[in-house]
């Protein structure tokens, strides 16, 4: 791309030293800085992108973008009001707009974003399409994974994933659209031709403040999908969250909902369920369809409609979706049971918030042959106030364990007590240490009992002090301690 004809897109900006003549790369990392790329000085949280500058220099960069101006001597400066605005921009035209080739879909909402986004990918490719997934489980082109820092990546990286699924001829890209990445512009750029809520609950008010700020963040992504209306784009709404009511008003296309009664465009009926699956009657305006499902949970059952509406409105009939949905299987992490030959059943969620640990504990409990044991950790620098209200529902199983979850800088032994505060009765008992948590849960199970290992899912770390990420598995140390339980004769170890 002609460096000149990039730095035209801008109207107001100041220019100093020589610029590339062309670009063919973009960076937030001055190590992947080079001869031909630029690097943008972003200020985030942690780090301001502007220290780096001399890194990029070194690296060879002869274009950088910053909102401030540093002296590169020979090489280019362009000084702008926004460099994440700018970074967007430049991308687009770097990559060749790579999302104008897919169907792009954003997901939503406190609780439910990685399953519905999951379950998407998966549907799609069980219809035989090409399909790629960004978001807290990582990204995914088809089958193949790759890592991912933030459920939402900063808008170079985001840019480059959509690239990247491109070039493998992806038809679909599904992404998990955060209220931080939505506050913080990750997005800005990306032409969503589908955008799903799930529901709004309280959370991250550590960064949001107030619930009103959270959910205007969450409306970014209605609001931002144009009024182009030559363009078939569609907007998904839970109809039994009072939240629809404000971002139907923030969108000119058409508004389709999901709920749990007859007030929404689509609905269930005839709900019957294990812990092997839920099935039901899906009602539609094209009629009703009786649904096979893998998923446990009347929440799974929204999520599911969430799944099953966006392939409709992609042009795919009911039934040949609900075809599709047979050959899906349990997301990984979210209400997870592991390996169901044991005595015992042993769950695993990422369920973090109040509304998300209610939801399990109403779910999980009508299955439970005798005992309940819910184990709950409580994140560090993270919105404590929460904390109280998720002990309480804790303790309305049988036995309660608390625990840290992602301390960080504070203090375990201080997240502990803020779960024990709600707690309503004194069976319970507390650990810092999380896996030592895990590993008393089994050891005090017996045949017949439920475990569920509530906050983490499958997330394979600890983030500990000085934001060190520690290997963790939830759901590893709760098999190794059942195994050397229930199964001694056949246990090996790690």
């Amino acid at each position: 791309m002609n460096s000149k004809n990039l730095i035209s897109l801008l109207k107001i900006k100041e220019f100093h030293g020589n610029f590339p003549e062309e670009v063919t790369e973009i960076t937030t990392d001055s190590r992947q800085a080079d001869e031909n790329s630029i690097f943008v000085a972003l200020n985030g949280h942690q780090v301001d992108g502007f220290d780096f500058i001399p890194a990029a220099l070194k690296q060879g960069c002869r274009f950088i973008v910053s909102d401030r101006f540093y002296d590169t001597g020979d090489a280019g400066i362009l000084i702008v009001k926004d460099p994440k605005k700018a970074a967007a921009l430049f991308s687009e035209y770097i990559y060749h707009f790579p999302h104008e080739t897919q169907t792009m879909i954003g997901v939503t909402g406190t609780n439910g974003k990685t399953t519905v986004a999951t379950m998407i990918h998966n549907l799609s490719l069980a219809l035989g399409k090409k399909s790629a997934y960004l978001g807290t489980n990582g990204f995914m082109i088809n089958e193949d994974r790759y890592q991912s820092v933030n459920t939402t990546p900063e808008t170079v990286t985001l840019h480059k994933r959509i690239e990247a699924a491109n070039n493998e001829k992806t038809e679909v890209f599904t992404m998990e659209v955060s209220s931080h990445g939505l506050k913080e512009g990750r997005t800005f750029g990306i032409d969503f031709d589908i955008a799903i809520f799930t529901n709004l609950t309280q959370d991250h008010l550590d960064f949001h403040h107030t619930m009103e700020d959270y959910g205007h963040a969450k409306g970014l992504l209605f609001s931002q999908m144009g009024q182009d209306v030559k363009k078939r784009k569609y907007v998904v709404l839970n109809n039994d969250d009072e939240w629809s009511g404000r971002y139907r008003e923030m969108t000119p296309f058409e508004v389709i909902t999901y709920g749990m009664d007859e007030t929404a465009d689509i609905y269930p009926t005839d709900i019957e369920g294990t812990l092997e699956g839920f099935n039901f009657t899906l009602n539609t305006p094209d009629g009703k369809f009786h649904v096979d499902s893998p998923f446990i949970g009347e929440f799974n059952i929204q999520n599911l409609m969430c799944a099953v509406i966006s392939e409709w409105l992609q042009g795919y009939e009911f039934d040949e979706i609900i075809d599709a949905v047979k050959m899906m299987t349990p997301v990984e992490g979210r209400l997870e049971v592991l390996d169901p030959s044991l005595p015992i059943d042993i769950i695993i969620d990422f369920a973090h918030t109040p509304d998300a640990l209610e939801k399990i504990m109403d779910t999980v409990k009508p299955f439970v042959k005798e005992h309940l044991i819910f184990l709950v950790g409580m994140t560090g620098e993270r919105d404590t106030s929460k904390a109280a209200a998720m002990g309480e529902i804790s303790t309305r199983a049988d036995v309660a364990i608390f625990t840290p979850d992602n301390p960080a800088n504070d203090d375990p032994e201080m997240l502990v007590k803020l779960l024990e505060e709600g707690a309503t009765h004194e069976s319970y008992k507390s650990f810092i240490n999380r896996e030592e948590g895990i590993r008393y849960a089994v050891e005090i199970s017996k045949p017949g009992d439920t475990i569920v290992l509530a906050c983490k899912g499958r997330e394979p770390y600890q983030i500990v002090e000085n934001y060190v990420k520690a290997p963790h598995r939830d759901d590893l140390i709760a098999l190794d301690a059942a195994y050397q339980k229930y199964r001694p004769d056949e246990y090996k170890g790690e």
